[in-house]
């Protein structure tokens, strides 16, 4: 994820010019803050206050001191003392929540109304919280050395590359052992559990600092991607502590901590032949790789792949003064896969860039696999702590065998997909981590129920966190909700939809989502919900007309909800109903 960079804007007043004025007091960075045990609030970032929270390395053993993490609060002017904050939970691993409510202000009232707070934070390990590790210990040349061996493109780009990727993975975690070892003891003190611990000690703290009881505060929670992993675990330990949740785009939790990731290929096909479909529906005078039918445009793709596959081009930059260059298969296979984390943004780009592969011009494609961002040492020092103990992905034989199933289930991207989330480079890491820090136990709730029930969220089509994986989250926590919008894409807030936020607004204001007929789950507790509805907004959140050309899509969009029976031993559903209309499901009568 590419950080985002901030403009310092100065403050005005009557009577000031902006030239000459500025708030002393104002922070710029969170170094300008002195870490406390007690929460405290310093005003930053010209419309937001800044924390940094000490908190213990380790739980179980407190004598091994402390690190700090990055808060980060966008109070509402409509906020009481006693109204809850929402903690917006990043996504990555090794995503800055900092950096995500800086870019996303203007549009969190929208997303969660205007009478909460809306905090977010950095986990450990990332940007501005503790403790970091830079595996490569400050050398340039050493990681991209690295990076040039191991990221030789998709794992079928020769005959040997599979076996190239694998064995030069252990340089990685070698690199990162030496690193903990010698300048960053508790460099690994940075997993799931105990940064669900650390989000436990805020909200303590935050009662604290509002004269409530800590041990009756609760997490209020919006958790997106990995969030919603850290808000899984999080309901798994402390299910007493949970004050509302919703989990978006959801990661199976399970397969995240055994380091087997998947069923995260399952939905990645539906993805790019939407593509083909969307861009018919479009008309060749918005699509530029339009075709008379979907069939048509998705053989001319398949097409242009086959062709790059075989016959790599050599771009030698005379001309235009730049360095060589060769397309390959693993170009256009990062430009499907980058094009799958925001569909309706990325098509119309995508198609332009066939539109040029298929007239033979690749310069578009340049750069597109190296230009992936080099190996991030937060993301992967989290998720191969996290799975030190349970890691599947560690012979060549699991590794050939991930890889096959990935390959099988998807022929657009399950090829590039191993290499582009690297879950490889976990297998030589040897974190010395206390049974505080890992996860002993499943994440589910059946012995212990949440206080208040999980809403889960989906699109009916996901390329990046399956449905799949919301399902099953979903059937761990018994009277949870699972949302559904039938739609293509990663998360349902992105989509923007009028019927969408309302019921989010909801869940969090009175625990509810919509009235009529009364099902009976398995364990004879009822249930309201609708009939089957069909609903074609006709606006967008902002109120204009929906715009077939210009968001590729032909506006049908539903809203379903499914209530998950009482797990037993199978995953088991309730059929899927629509909703229609609010106010309706009483949450905390489930």
């Amino acid at each position: 994820m590419k950080r985002l960079v901030y403009s310092l804007v100065l403050f005005t007043s009557l009577g000031c010019k902006a030239d000459n004025w500025h708030d002393p007091r104002m922070v710029y960075g969170f170094d300008n803050i002195e870490p406390s045990a007690n929460l405290t609030w310093t005003s930053c970032f010209d419309n937001f206050t800044c924390s940094r929270l000490e908190v213990p390395l380790d739980y179980s053993n407190r004598s091994l001191g402390t690190t700090s993490i990055a808060f980060i609060k966008l109070a509402s002017k409509n906020a009481t003392v006693n109204s809850p904050s929402i903690v917006l939970v990043p996504g990555g691993p090794g995503a800055s929540g900092v950096d995500l409510l800086l870019g996303q202000s203007s549009t969190t009232g929208q997303i969660f109304g205007e009478q909460y707070n809306v905090i977010s934070f950095d986990p450990r390990g990332v940007n501005n919280s503790g403790p970091r590790l830079d595996c490569f210990s400050g050398s340039t040349e050493a990681r991209l050395t690295f990076n040039r061996l191991h990221r030789t493109g998709a794992t079928n780009i020769s005959s040997t590359s599979l076996e190239e990727q694998y064995y030069s993975s252990s340089i990685y975690g070698e690199w990162c052992n030496d690193a903990a070892e010698n300048q960053s003891p508790h460099g690994y003190y940075v997993t799931t559990p105990a940064v669900a611990h650390d989000l436990l000690t805020f909200v303590e703290a935050e009662a604290e600092l509002a004269g409530q009881s800590p041990s009756d505060a609760r997490l209020w929670c919006y958790g997106i991607s990995y969030g919603t992993v850290i808000g899984t675990t999080f309901a798994s330990m402390f299910p007493d502590r949970v004050g509302r949740m919703i989990l978006d785009g959801v990661l199976d939790a399970e397969q995240y901590y055994d380091n087997d990731w998947r069923d995260n290929v399952d939905q990645m096909d539906e993805t790019i032949e939407m593509f083909s479909s969307f861009c018919h529906s479009a008309g060749p005078e918005t699509c530029s790789f339009w075709g008379p039918t979907p069939a048509d445009i998705t053989a001319r793709m398949d097409c242009i792949i086959d062709q790059l596959q075989n016959h790599p081009v050599a771009l030698s930059g005379v001309q235009s003064r730049n360095l060589p260059e060769l397309v390959t298969y693993s170009d256009l296979k990062a430009l499907f896969i980058n094009a799958t984390y925001a569909p309706l943004a990325s098509f119309p780009d995508m198609a332009d860039i066939l539109h040029q592969l298929e007239h033979g011009n690749v310069s578009s494609l340049r750069g597109k696999f190296i230009g992936q961002d080099i190996t991030s040492d937060a993301r992967l020092v989290i998720q191969c702590a996290d799975s030190y103990r349970r890691n599947r992905l560690t012979t060549i034989e699991e590794f050939r065998s991930y890889v096959e199933y990935t390959t099988s289930k998807s022929k657009y991207i399950g090829d590039i997909y191993p290499i582009f989330l690297e879950t490889i480079l976990c297998r030589s890491f040897r974190p010395q981590l206390p049974d505080s820090m890992v996860v002993q136990d499943p994440i589910n709730g059946p012995q212990r129920p949440t206080s208040f029930p999980i809403l889960f969220a989906s699109n009916t089509i996901d390329p990046i966190t399956p449905l799949v994986s919301a399902r099953k989250m979903s059937s761990r926590f018994p009277g949870s909700i699972l949302l559904l919008q039938e739609a293509v894409g990663k998360f349902i807030n992105r989509n923007s939809l009028p019927f969408c936020r309302p019921r989010l607004h909801s869940y969090f204001d009175s625990g509810y989502i919509s009235p009529k007929t009364t099902r009976t789950t398995a364990s004879g507790r009822s249930q309201k919900v609708t009939k089957p509805t069909m609903t074609t907004p006709s606006t967008n959140a902002a109120g204009e007309p929906f715009n077939l050309k210009k968001i590729w899509t032909n506006s049908r969009y539903q809203l379903k909800v499914m209530a998950t029976r009482d797990v037993e031993a199978d995953t088991q559903y309730m059929d899927a109903f629509e909703v229609a209309g609010m106010p309706a499901i009483a949450v905390d009568k489930i």
